[in-house]
């Protein structure tokens, strides 16, 4: 509720004379929580593919596993998943033997001041109406939530808090933050290693992205909180057969502070 109410929370406060100083926080609503997300992309068909991506983790361990990501032992049906041990830390394996993507067919159809998307066969489908339309890629995607003891160092989480990667695995620069500076924001880029190995035409694209966050919340007056979050993104070109490098970024610090007692 938090993420999607802070802002609005924000610009009411500061259009109060008085503040917000007279709204007590309610403490049977603090909670914290972990999220995970993982989503591949892809434009046309790949074969005897393994993905790695990381999965956020403390000192010792992983904060999530394969039965909570991939209940059933595969993400979304795509691919088999599992967590593996890496020398860049602990990392989500994704495996088949072939992503099939197989193109759908579409065509604009005007019903008043209105139009809808109608799905129409291959045969139909003509390129050069305007009308038409090609959609020729496949999402592969899982999100995870998992509560965690409140407060979370939301503030200063690198080194106390779980992330992508060990330290010593990668090199966080201080960079300018994506989105404008909120609370105490402080962001960091990095070089981040992921495995992708797949045979696939020279013009495939496979985008990829995965996210980790952990969140604060609490009810004073309205939803607020504060967070920090982890981001890699991925995307390339033909066929893969290795390590590559992919973008990294560190947000700290985004919110109200302090978090209240418990």
């Amino acid at each position: 509720m938090y993420r999607r109410s802070l802002s609005i929370l924000l610009l009411a406060c500061l259009a109060l004379t008085a503040g917000c100083a007279f709204l007590g926080p309610n403490p049977d609503s603090y909670t914290s929580t972990y999220e995970y997300t993982v989503g591949i992309d892809a434009n046309t068909t790949i074969q005897n593919a393994t993905i790695r991506v990381p999965v956020p983790h403390g000192t010792d361990s992983p904060v999530t596993n394969t039965s909570v990501i991939a209940p059933n032992g595969t993400v979304d049906g795509a691919f088999d998943a599992s967590i593996v041990q890496t020398e860049s830390g602990p990392m989500l394996e994704l495996t088949t033997d072939e992503l099939h993507v197989e193109p759908r067919y579409y065509r604009i159809v005007e019903e008043g001041d209105l139009g809808r998307r109608e799905e129409i066969s291959e045969s139909e489908y003509d390129p050069s109406n305007p009308d038409h339309q090609r959609v020729a890629f496949r999402t592969v995607s899982a999100r995870v939530s998992v509560n965690a003891e409140y407060p979370l160092e939301t503030r200063t989480p690198l080194g106390t808090e779980p992330t992508f990667y060990a330290d010593e695995a990668v090199t966080r620069r201080a960079t300018e933050c994506q989105l404008p500076s909120q609370g105490e924001s402080v962001c960091f880029a990095y070089d981040a290693p992921v495995y992708l190995a797949y045979q696939a035409p020279a013009n495939a694209s496979v985008d990829g992205i995965a996210t980790f966050g952990g969140y604060n919340e609490w009810f004073t007056g309205g939803w607020t909180g504060n967070e920090y979050s982890d981001r890699v993104q991925f995307s390339a070109t033909g066929p893969q057969d290795g390590w590559t490098t992919a973008d990294g970024y560190t947000e700290t610090g985004r919110g109200n502070y302090p978090s209240p007692e418990p």
